[in-house]
């Protein structure tokens, strides 16, 4: 009715031009408000993502170590370079003079840790081991411990990534004091409410514990009758803790048609990083202040982890795996 209405007011190529104008303006309209929408989200997401380019050093972290360093460390730091060119009781970051050593300093350990100098020094002598402060004492031998578990994850775990599988090499990230600790003196590796897995959850790291291509595992629960629906739950909360904290799906690591296999190339650094874990609770307990390693606690929601140096270029030889 009112179609025929529209026809005889304005005749019949009027209303065609009626309704294209109409329709026209309509998808117009839509689309205007699609591409609105999408650049909200997109300005959205660009917040929530640091801007990698800021840092150098770093992959997605930028905190820097002047918010934290006070005037007179500055100036202490000056007058030790001014003394001693080569540094003095340096036992791991061997290899540096004093610059180098201070560089490292400010802007791996205060960076990456949002502490000033006397966390681990007396500005009197940076060389001291004892002097009136039992916690920057303490902090001193706890530091020089996490440089050489720094030191160990590299050149030990992180070389064998580039020989597990010909499918995938490496970004080529290293190990430094912001992988872990993110801008945090004293890093939590769970959080007491973890999200979609049992709060009392942690990652199977015991030393009986198998993590192989050739062995199967724990984790291995496809199709066998010899395992209990308790340890298929626990595999499930494994799995979605690694999701959570890599922020990505199961395809990440698994072919999805046949969970068992080893088409992607992830899933050999899994069980990598799974291995590199055991090593520091075996070797490093005392490192992890009574804490057990998780992958949360790196990777904090990304593949790569925030913190990570972007190459062995920005590291000190003595850390790093050196061909």
């Amino acid at each position: 009715m009112e179609d025929q209405m529209l026809r005889r007011v304005l005749g019949e190529r009027g209303a065609f031009l009626f309704t294209f104008v109409l329709v026209t303006l309509t998808i117009m309209g839509a689309s205007a408000w699609v591409i609105t929408f999408v650049w909200q989200q997109v300005r959205v997401d660009n917040q929530l993502r640091p801007d990698t380019a800021l840092s150098a050093i770093y992959v997605n972290f930028y905190n820097p170590p002047e918010n934290y360093i006070s005037a007179e460390s500055y100036l202490a730091m000056a007058a030790y370079q001014r003394e001693y060119v080569r540094p003095q009781n340096v036992r791991v970051l061997t290899g540096l003079d004093t610059q180098g050593v201070i560089g490292y300093m400010l802007n791996h350990i205060t960076a990456g840790m949002s502490v000033n100098c006397t966390h681990c020094h007396t500005l009197a002598n940076f060389a001291a081991d004892m002097w009136d402060d039992p916690v920057g004492m303490a902090n001193k031998q706890m530091a020089r411990l996490h440089l050489q578990m720094v030191r160990d994850l590299n050149q030990e775990w992180l070389t064998q990534l580039a020989t597990l599988t010909d499918r995938r090499q490496p970004s080529g990230a290293q190990i430094t004091c912001a992988t872990c600790h993110n801008g945090v003196a004293v890093p939590q590796s769970y959080p007491a409410d973890q999200e979609g897995v049992p709060d009392d959850f942690r990652l199977p790291l015991d030393q009986n514990v198998v993590f192989s291509v050739e062995q199967q595992g724990i984790l291995n629960v496809n199709a066998r009758r010899d395992i209990s629906l308790d340890t298929v739950q626990y595999n499930q909360n494994v799995m979605y803790h690694m999701n959570q904290s890599l922020g990505v799906g199961c395809t990440h690591c698994h072919n999805s048609r046949y969970f068992p296999s080893y088409e992607v190339p992830t899933k050999y650094y899994s069980l990598n990083m799974l291995q590199m874990s055991q090593f520091l609770v075996s070797d490093y307990s005392d490192a992890l202040r009574g804490q057990q390693p998780s992958c949360n606690l790196c990777h904090q929601g990304a593949a790569i982890p925030p913190g990570a140096a972007r190459s062995v270029d920005v590291m000190p030889a003595a850390l790093v795996a050196n061909d």
